[in-house]
């Protein structure tokens, strides 16, 4: 009984932003309450579909919608949700992503053992063809007390992994609205400056449908916010974090010359040279080795060549040969 006790001393609160997904709403509220066991609060953010959310709550889950009028993005609907719900902690989550059955359980147990200002799951993904990705944000890295800010700088985390204390989230203003896209990634490096608690259940809780109509395929945009979180970032952490906002310059600059975007690609890397010289550490071999003697322009137009010249099914006997007779020693594969 003390235990009960112990873990209703608290109250939690689910807060879904909800653009046009329809059935994926109901799925979604159904993997909630899978296991029979509610939270306090469920707030659903319908950010003016033309499918409205209410049409797709099932019978007997008790949830709160509120409707935006015009569509403004994730960032202004958690905000509005946090700012409405009364619970001591709050989950984020995308209409798309489940929730695994224990996942309720699990959270306010951690919670009502480490009193952390946030809980952070694993999570698992999946695709409509049946690929799986088991373990997809490497929580292991942080699950005995990493530094959490050079985490999240290195690869960031996703909504749905989290569960936050609300006051905490509320003295950082919650999320950024200027950010329409990577908010989470802003989100959760500012979240890590304010050197929270945090801890991690290692176990995917959350699985995550990858979806080629969600809002994040449109890469050339997701990577343009994230630059500009980046460039705000270099002016406020300290220098001993230039070395992970260099790298992911590095990365941000390689996205967006992949998607086009030679302006946006050379402000990224001169962003990198500045802070760095970053290590390229997340690309292959060559193309490290000409990035840092020819410029990571030059390693792009490499890897364009390659691509082109050579069709996916050969690549592996490539990078075997160039191994081989190149003296490398690494288990990297050309992507």
């Amino acid at each position: 009984m003390s235990h009960e006790v112990a873990l209703m001393s608290f109250s939690l609160g689910v807060l879904i932003t909800y653009f046009n997904e329809r059935d994926l709403l109901r799925e979604c509220l159904e993997s909630l309450v899978q296991a029979g066991e509610r939270p306090e609060e469920i707030f659903v953010y319908d950010d003016a579909s033309q499918y409205p959310a209410k049409d797709y709550v099932p019978d007997g889950i008790p949830v709160q919608i509120i409707r935006g009028e015009t569509n403004r993005g994730p960032s202004v609907g958690r905000n509005t949700l946090m700012r409405r719900s009364q619970s001591d902690y709050i989950h984020f989550q995308d209409t798309d992503d489940l929730f695994d059955a224990a996942w309720l359980r699990r959270v306010r147990e951690t919670i009502d053992q480490s009193r952390s200002d946030a809980v952070f799951t694993e999570i698992s993904s999946f695709h409509s063809d049946g690929r799986r990705s088991e373990k997809i944000l490497k929580l292991e890295r942080i699950a005995r007390g990493g530094d959490l800010l050079r985490f999240c700088l290195q690869g960031p985390l996703l909504p749905s992994s989290g569960t936050y204390r609300r006051e905490t989230v509320l003295s950082i203003g919650g999320y950024n609205e200027a950010r329409w896209q990577s908010e989470d990634f802003d989100f959760h490096v500012r979240l890590a400056q304010r050197g929270i608690r945090f801890a991690v259940i290692e176990d995917p809780l959350i699985y995550l449908r990858l979806r080629s109509d969600s809002r994040s395929q449109n890469s050339r945009e997701v990577w343009t916010s994230t630059l500009g979180a980046l460039e705000e970032f270099s002016r406020e952490l300290p220098v001993m974090y230039h070395n992970e906002l260099a790298e992911a310059a590095a990365t941000t600059g390689s996205m967006l010359y992949r998607a086009g975007d030679s302006e946006g690609a050379s402000r990224a890397f001169g962003l990198a040279r500045r802070l760095g010289p970053p290590t390229y550490g997340v690309q292959f071999g060559p193309y490290r080795w000409i990035a840092r003697h020819f410029g990571p322009e030059m390693a792009e137009e490499a890897v364009a060549c390659y691509r082109r010249f050579f069709p996916r099914a050969w690549r592996p006997l490539v990078w075997s040969a160039v191994r081989r007779f190149g003296g490398l020693r690494t288990r990297e594969t050309l992507y």
